[in-house]
Formats: structure tokens, sequence, C-alpha cells
């Protein structure tokens, strides 16, 4: 227990507790102001009078401390669940940015596949391009080959044709050959037989 002699408004006091001497002497020199300011305003009040306005006074002072205590209380319990409110946003929003950063390498890697097999694919289209210019080109020649087949093909059809007329005129030439050999072997016959009786006749 601390002990401490103290001057409260002209008067002599010993006061203990357990606080320090320091702060007792704070709170002594505190009511013997309040005292002397409500001795200003009540000059021909009692010293029991000044004391009792004081301890009103400071009752006052102290409730409505308490109140504002209370209010900083509120106002720092408020704050506190305001504070893990955003804490827990904030952690939320490091999750969600995590899981967009993951989404954002995913897609860029998936975008770098797209890419790659785009290449491949324009590079097949290309040579698929190639090849048809190239097969496009062959059958223009082939077409080509094919109207000179066909031309050669006319021609030699209407040559064949040509001759067929040729052979059947010389067949029609032939038969009528073999119809005069014929007819000259029947006469030469005739002159044979004729001959015969010539000789005959002769001798």
């Amino acid at each position: 227990m601390e002990k401490l002699s103290v001057k409260i408004y002209g008067q002599e006091y010993t006061i203990t507790g357990d606080r320090s001497q320091a702060y007792m002497g704070r709170v002594a020199a505190y009511v013997d102001e309040k005292m002397k300011q409500l001795s200003g305003v009540l000059p021909n009040g009692s010293v029991s009078e000044l004391a009792s306005l004081a301890a009103v006074n400071i009752a006052d002072e102290f409730f409505a401390n308490e109140n504002s205590v209370t209010e900083i209380k509120n106002r720092n319990e408020q704050l506190e669940n305001d504070t893990h409110h955003y804490i827990s946003l904030w952690e939320e929003a490091k999750k969600s940015f995590l899981q967009y950063k993951e989404e954002a390498q995913s897609l860029r890697e998936e975008k770098h596949e797209l890419q790659g097999r785009f290449e491949t694919l324009r590079a097949e289209s290309e040579r698929l391009s190639n090849l048809a210019r190239t097969l496009e080109e062959r059958v223009n020649i082939l077409e080509s080959e094919k109207d000179g087949l066909l031309s050669g093909m006319r021609a030699r059809e209407s040559e064949r044709e040509s001759l067929a007329e040729q052979f059947r005129e010389l067949e029609g030439k032939s038969r009528e050959i073999e119809s005069g050999f014929f007819e000259l072997q029947m006469e030469n016959i005739q002159l044979k037989g004729e001959l015969e009786r010539y000789k005959r006749m002769v001798e």
C-alpha cells in the first residue's frame, strides 16, 4: 500500500492506495483544481459544499468518460468485426486472384497449344493447297492429252472409215474381177471346145 500526504483546497490529507504516489498526487491535484474552479463560481460556498459539487462534477465526467469508453469499445468491436470481415474478403479476393492466375496460366497454355495446332494445320493447309495446285496442273495436262487423244482417235476413225470405204470399193472391184475371170474361164472353156472340134474336123 502506498501512503501520500496531499493538500486539497488548503487542507492536509493523508491518502493510501494500491496506486503509485504519482498517480494519487495527480488525483488529489485534480480534486483541488475542481474545488478551486467551483469556489470561483460559489465564493461563499463551504468546503463541504465545494467538495460535494466537485464530487458531482467528477462523477459526471466519470460517467461521461465511461459512456465514451463504452462507445469507443463498441466502435472498436465494430472496427474489429469490420476488420475481420475485410480480412475475410481479402482472403477470398486472394483465393479468387490465385484461381484467376491459375486459370489465366491454363488459358495461356491452352492458347499456346492452340497456336501450335493452328501452325500445324496452316502448314498442312499450305501443303494441301500446293498439292491441289499440282493436281490441278496435272489434270489440265491430262485434259490436254485427252483432247489430243480424242482428236487422234477421231482422225483415226475418219481414216478407218475411209479405209473401210476403200476396202468396200476393192471388194466390189474384186467381185467384178472374179466375175470377169469366171466369164473368161467359161469363154476359154468354150474356145477350147471349139478348138477341139476344129481339130477333129481338120483331121
